[in-house]
């Protein structure tokens, strides 16, 4: 479980509110059945894209501290977890990692410097010290020049955001942890940014799926893949390449709609065992225990005031500036900010958006798998013959 000896420094107020947002989502994952850690029976795993984790470059946070405990409280859950979003500036996880605690660690990539959908983010891994073994290799994917992204035009290319791939071990159960943010572009099926986002997704399964066949790991791919919904083309991309998906009745965006998000495996014979396999409902809807609807009143006074913030600011900085181009960016700034202040009902719509930038606007997706081989083995080890 988390540290929550910091929370002593909070203000009662924000103390309170923080411990009762605590309590309904530990009550949540209880009542959905979410699994209970083992010491080495199982591994937890997941993925999950913390929007813009924090930079703030689109108006709406940084995050308050109690969000830091929210999302510490639902990866404390998982035993590794994969990351996409997390920017430039690591003061933030470090912050994060310090409510988790020691048994706690990460690696990530640097940052992205694509000014084709790269966005400075970084990908990721955290990950329990006590139950996965980080087994000292790790790296980007770049593709070879016979397996560029294709959009449908001249330009074949590398991914916007550049797959990693780290080797771990929990238990009997070696795997390479695989994850990706691929480009979105646009959702129009005829589109080249769509041809693009599906080639993307085609190339790192094809890419992956061959380095299997020479591995004596099995490969776990999973990310944000911007795939729409199962069976369409980038949904496609995955199994035809041999991955084995795992399925869900509900989307992992904020109304439940899109399945962005995915969890795949291309595994070695008889090592990939699910806990509770026909299981359907892996997503964390953390909306119905933190920044819920009927909270919009808790936080007015907290966005108003960050908003004021803001917008001296942005008036300071409007000031200062000399180029038209930073002058038309602030105006539009500070008139975004007047117009969500103005009535109650904007601020609600401001709302809305504004705590997907505290927590996301994904939902954490896991799955549970099996990693104590040790009986199998000593039933294998009864027939052999050397």
């Amino acid at each position: 479980m988390p540290f929550y000896k910091s929370l002593k420094n909070a203000t009662k107020r924000d103390r309170d509110r923080t411990i009762l947002g605590i309590e309904r989502i530990r009550e949540q994952l209880t009542q959905s059945n979410f699994p209970r850690k083992t010491s080495s029976e199982t591994l937890i795993l997941g993925t999950w894209n913390i929007r813009n984790f924090d930079d703030d470059r689109f108006n709406y946070g940084p995050r308050l501290n109690e969000s830091l405990y929210y999302i510490a409280e639902i990866i404390s859950r998982f035993d590794v977890i994969a990351v996409q979003e997390v920017c430039a500036d690591l003061g933030p996880l470090n912050r994060l990692m310090s409510i988790l605690g020691y048994k706690y660690d990460f690696i990530l990539t640097d940052v992205t410097h694509s000014s084709l959908g790269g966005n400075q983010e970084r990908l990721g891994f955290i990950y329990d010290r006590d139950k996965v073994k980080f087994r000292g290799v790790a790296g980007e994917i770049v593709l070879p020049a016979r397996l560029l992204v294709e959009d449908g035009s001249a330009l074949k290319r590398q991914f916007s955001r550049t797959p990693f791939g780290v080797e771990f071990q929990s238990n009997w159960f070696k795997f390479l942890f695989s994850t990706v943010h691929i480009y979105y572009g646009n959702n129009s099926v005829n589109s080249p940014e769509y041809a693009r986002r599906v080639d993307e997704i085609n190339k790192v399964a094809k890419y992956l799926a061959k380095e299997a066949k020479a591995s004596e790991a099995n490969h776990i791919l999973v990310g944000d893949f911007n795939i729409i919904k199962p069976g369409s083309q980038g949904y496609d991309a995955l199994a035809k390449n041999g991955f084995q998906m795992v399925r869900n009745k509900e989307g992992s965006n904020r109304d439940k709609t899109k399945f962005y998000d995915q969890i795949s495996f291309l595994s070695r014979k008889n090592e990939l065992q699910f806990v509770d396999p026909d299981r359907d409902d892996r997503v964390i809807h953390f909306f119905e225990s933190v920044f819920r609807d009927e909270d919009f009143g808790v936080y007015e006074p907290i966005m108003l005031k960050m908003i004021e913030k803001k917008l001296a600011k942005a008036q300071k900085d409007l000031d200062a500036a000399t180029s038209k181009t930073a002058k038309k960016k602030l105006n539009g700034q500070i008139q975004s900010l007047e117009d969500a202040r103005a009535t109650t009902a904007s601020l609600r719509e401001y709302y809305d958006e504004w705590r997907t930038f505290q927590m996301s606007d994904h939902m954490p997706l896991w799955v549970e798998i099996k990693v104590d081989f040790s009986g199998a083995y000593l039933e294998y080890l009864k027939t052999y013959k050397p």
